[in-house]
């Protein structure tokens, strides 16, 4: 057995290891300890610490531990960005002090302090943690946006401008509790350890007093309200994510009196969830888990175990587990718990191209039905969005929302890797050129790539995810001769270039902002996996990368940790939201070599 089958075998049973009762897999994927910061806050604002398994002083000796020498935090770890985060220190300086964990005066704080003012104070936060300063009287609500209720009418006229059909899927269950907490101009003031005025930029807006004003819960509110409670999921989340849940309990302590149904049943059962995914989430606690996303990890890990030759009956029983549990009406299977609502086009392409290679016969119906709800959501680009269709910028929400745009991406607009991913379960389908729907997709890749040949990817980390999700894609198409497709060759050769010294390939999170950064930054797992899983196609059919395939994988190979029996990124390689938010995804550091590795495997026998 060589050392590349050793690899395997070993990661193989790492993964066995690690299902969740024999049926599924999750590593929960995290966006920063801030978000545990931001927790302790709203704890404090519900008067619900007392109840709370959250442990301060663990959460203190994190961030100590992890404290930049500018003082900052960063959101999640990328090693080639200098700078620190701005929102994760505030929010991090913030719990520090209101948990009394250390001096004010200490070191420590004084340098996290001197990092937010030297960036411009809480005047240049997002506009999500003013939102969340406002709640606790530290920012002046007059300053940020103001949402109208009409807004989250559907009947009559104003079905025309509801929101919900105009943002995306993440967005409308934050922006329901968020409108309602701006509409009364919520606050509560939690006394002098929560006070963040050292934080404030020289001639900042004075912070007014509007716990005195008299509030109108009138029809527009009620309304407001009844929507609120239809985003209620089956696990006690508020539309699946933690923070619009979080939102949602101060709205609902505040609307108590007027609503019976709001009871303590209702804000337990949310906060345990709440709990579970915070602080005890494996080795991600305490690291900020915003939502659960096990079918996204057994999706990956299922495909990793069948590319590394598991046999396909050994996973039959994880694949009837998601198939019965989790897969909608529809066809499609969204990300994990609570999402059930709003199944996703990537998750069900990645489900398709499983089904369709290594299930067909056994799972023809579904594997029909998702393909025909996926050709259903295809947007007149001929791309996808994740979870809606047609849902491009809207000028009128830019006008109310515009300003959340420093915090999330508002719409959800077709992307490169999701489109890729569902025309690569297509290609495995048997569906081929000359059908409409591929000819569309290829037409909207083509229009998206750049003049250097790349494409910027939208859920992973950055023009080499979707270099690496677009070439095996069209390569497995029928009729589709790689070498004579010339806009093809170009990714692969500007990918080429992007290998650095030591074999593998990394490309660092500021790619969305400096151009500089395209292509490159630390060698990590994940990155090297899916610029190898275009490599493979070009050897494939004869395109020489000059070595540079063999180089990969003998790095991935190389930097195998064979104690804990897989790899670990040394960056984060999965984006929230571009330019803003980033995610670890600890899955990508084990599914994704394993695609690729087996792919190889698979390759070097075929050439022999």
């Amino acid at each position: 057995m060589n050392c590349l089958d050793k690899v395997l075998e070993s990661v193989k049973q790492y993964a066995w290891r690690t299902q969740k009762d024999s049926s599924y897999w999750l590593y929960a994927p995290y966006l920063g300890s801030f978000f545990i910061s931001q927790y302790y806050l709203v704890l404090n604002l519900l008067d619900r610490l007392h109840q709370s398994r959250l442990d301060a002083k663990k959460l203190s000796e994190i961030l100590l531990k992890t404290q930049r020498k500018d003082g900052g935090w960063y959101q999640v770890p990328d090693p080639n960005n200098q700078t620190s985060h701005m929102d994760a220190t505030i929010f991090n300086y913030w719990f520090l002090k209101a948990s009394q964990s250390v001096p004010v005066d200490s070191d420590a704080m004084t340098r996290a302090r001197e990092f937010i003012l030297d960036q411009g104070g809480l005047q240049s936060a997002s506009h999500m943690t003013k939102i969340w300063l406002c709640l606790f009287g530290q920012y002046e609500w007059s300053e940020l946006a103001h949402i109208p209720l009409f807004a989250f009418r559907n009947d009559s006229i104003y079905k025309y401008s509801f929101v919900q059909n105009w943002v995306a899927q993440w967005v409308y269950p934050h922006i329901l509790p968020i409108a309602y907490l701006r509409n009364i101009n919520y606050q509560k003031f939690l006394g002098q350890n929560f006070d963040l005025n050292e934080l404030n930029a020289i001639n900042c807006t004075p912070v007014l007093d509007h716990t005195k004003e008299k509030r109108n819960y009138d029809w527009s509110v009620k309304n407001l309200v009844d929507k609120i409670h239809l985003m209620r999921r089956p696990q006690g989340t508020y539309g699946a994510y933690s923070v619009s849940t979080l939102f949602t309990l101060i709205v609902l302590k505040d609307y108590q009196q007027l609503d019976e149904s709001i009871n303590e049943d209702l804000f337990k059962q949310s906060i345990d969830f709440i709990e579970e995914l915070y602080l005890n989430s494996d080795t991600s606690s305490y690291l900020g888990v915003l939502d659960d996303g096990r079918w996204w990890d057994t999706l990956l890990i299922t495909m990793g175990l069948l590319e590394c030759d598991e046999e396909s009956k050994k996973l039959e029983p994880s694949v009837e587990y998601f198939l019965e549990n989790a897969v909608q009406e529809c066809g499609g299977i969204p990300y994990g718990l609570d999402f059930e609502y709003a199944p996703d086009t990537d998750d069900t392409g990645i489900m398709a191209l499983i089904l369709a290679k290594f299930y067909a016969q056994k799972f023809p119906n579904e594997l029909k039905k998702a393909n025909e709800w996926l050709i259903s959501m295809q947007n007149t680009d001929g791309g996808f969005g994740a979870f809606a269709k047609g849902n491009y910028e809207s000028i009128l929400i830019k006008l109310f929302a515009g300003k959340f745009q420093n915090s999330a991406e508002i719409f959800d607009a077709s992307s490169v890797d999701v489109t890729a991913h569902i025309l690569e379960g297509w290609a495995e389908s048997g569906y081929a050129l000359k059908d409409r729907h591929v000819q569309m997709a290829i037409q909207y890749l083509k229009n998206q790539q750049t003049s250097f040949g790349a494409w910027e990817g939208r859920w992973g980390v950055n023009y080499i995810y979707a270099v690496g999700s677009v070439v095996p894609a069209v390569a497995k198409l029928e009729g589709f001769d790689l070498k004579n497709e010339k806009w093809i060759l170009k990714s692969i050769n500007w990918l080429v270039k992007c290998q650095n010294d030591d074999g593998g390939f990394g490309e660092s999170t500021q790619s969305y902002v400096n151009k500089e950064w395209i292509g490159r930054g630390l060698s990590t797992a994940s990155q090297t996996a899916w610029a190898i899983l275009a490599l493979i196609e070009a050897e494939r059919v004869g395109y020489s990368t000059n070595g540079c395939l063999k180089k990969a994988v003998d790095y991935l190979v190389g930097i195998f940790d064979w104690k804990e029996e897989r790899w670990f990124d040394v960056s984060s390689v999965g984006t929230g939201h571009r330019r803003l938010l980033y995610m670890q995804y600890p899955v990508y550091s084990i599914a994704w070599p394993m695609i690729a590795l087996g792919r190889y495997k698979k390759l070097v026998n075929e050439l022999n």
